[in-house]
């Protein structure tokens, strides 16, 4: 009886395993010798089912995977009725990678049915929904996978998937839950805590919980660029003026130093300003170097809604004495050209020029300066600013001035 048993066991055995331990295509794989195997490719109307496969595979393995040849192989195999669930699944890698989105879940359908809510083919099936646009399959699958599994994937794209859809308020709950799920500082918090700061400032106008996060990613990212522009940009819309002061300064000292990222090098300017108007965007920029940019040191961008510029103005410090007192703006406003005594040569200023009324902004084309009273010199008289009838700073910005914009032909390090 025993013997009948070993009989038995030795033929399934060696139904099993036909063609894969035992041919020479199989050893081959073993070894990861791709392109030998890929040399029987021509074969493969005489080789067997589990060789056909695995020529397939090694197709896909190469450098350069070739999915199209990888696809006839495993149509060879499945012809030869080698009827395994992993073969549905190479199929599917291969239509995907072919961008037969319809196909690869077809494929995925049938190894689910061979082995319900495995979690790789869930996860798989997701993402080429997510990818084929089919966001309610998609979304639908990852709920599955995150009753089933404890995974992150699945609850960082439900929220990606929510904020595509625009419900906000579901984006907000899942994002709030993934802050406290995953462990602060790694990957998918990160991730999920862009998202919160995008979220909470660009949609609620929530600025103290958006800071507060983008604070948090730059204790793990002290050095990421794009984070420390975020939050001299959130500290001027908290009105933190000393704080954002001090944030574009140390921004500008990475540059002399050598320390952002080279496309910020090849643009000259790093953004310092942003807020709604009713119809479009106010971006303000400062220049690294205002000498390369025609004594550029900060220029306000008016763009569409759809993000086209409509118009500049900007402006850069003349005057080459050290004391602040004998500097002025050089501000320019479409066609328009003013001198304006520097008050105050930061940010601040630059926006305070942009709320001074016509009656103190005159008009010149100045031939000399004269360095003892730093007077414009317009036509060869003297043109006066009293510094004590300009207006105290305002508290909020004027974008209104639009209307005086002109379209400008450099374009924005955006």
């Amino acid at each position: 009886m025993k013997r009948r048993q070993l009989i038995l066991f030795l033929l399934l055995f060696g139904a099993v395993f036909q063609g894969s331990g035992q041919s020479y295509i199989s050893r081959l794989w073993n070894t990861k010798k791709y392109s030998e195997i890929i040399e029987y490719s021509p074969k493969g109307q005489s080789l067997s089912g589990q060789d056909n496969v695995l020529i397939g595979r090694s197709y896909m393995s190469l450098e350069t995977p070739q999915p199209t040849d990888a696809l006839r192989h495993y149509d060879l195999a499945i012809s030869k009725r080698w009827q395994r669930e992993d073969l549905y699944f190479f199929r599917s890698e291969a239509n995907y990678a072919l961008g037969y989105f319809n196909e690869a879940l077809v494929d995925l359908e049938v190894c689910l049915q061979m082995r319900p809510n495995y979690q790789k083919y869930l996860l798989f099936k997701a993402a080429i929904a997510y990818e084929k646009g089919d966001k309610t399959l998609a979304y639908n699958t990852y709920d599955i996978l995150c009753d089933l599994y404890e995974k992150q994937v699945p609850f960082y794209m439900m929220a990606v998937i929510s904020l595509e859809r625009e419900n906000y308020y579901k984006a907000q709950q899942q994002i709030d839950a993934n802050m406290l799920r995953f462990e602060r500082g790694k990957e998918f918090w990160t991730f999920t805590a862009e998202q919160q700061v995008d979220l909470e400032w660009r949609v609620y106008k929530d600025y103290p919980k958006a800071l507060k996060t983008q604070d948090a990613l730059l204790s793990y990212h002290s050095d990421n660029a794009q984070y420390l522009i975020n939050r001299i940009l959130l500290l001027r819309l908290e009105q933190q003026d000393s704080l954002a002061l001090s944030a574009e300064n140390d921004f500008q000292d990475r540059y002399n130093t050598n320390r952002i990222p080279l496309d910020y090098y090849k643009k000259g300017n790093f953004q310092v300003g942003q807020y709604n108007r009713d119809n479009g965007v106010v971006e303000d920029y400062r220049f690294f170097r205002p000498k390369l940019n025609n004594d550029t040191k900060y220029a306000r961008y008016y763009l569409s809604e759809g993000g086209k510029v409509m118009g500049k103005h900007w402006a850069g410090l003349t005057g080459k004495a050290k004391d602040t007192a004998l500097r002025y703006w050089n501000f320019h406003r479409g066609e328009e050209n003013f001198a304006v005594p520097a008050v105050d040569t930061s940010y601040t200023g630059f926006v305070f020029l942009l709320e001074l009324p016509d009656s103190l902004l005159q008009p010149f084309r100045p031939r000399a300066i004269d360095t003892i009273s730093l007077v414009p010199v317009i036509d060869d008289e003297r043109t006066l600013i009293d510094s004590t009838q300009l207006p105290v700073v305002p508290v909020e910005l004027d974008t209104t001035q639009s209307s005086k914009a002109v379209l400008p032909e450099d374009t924005i390090g955006r």
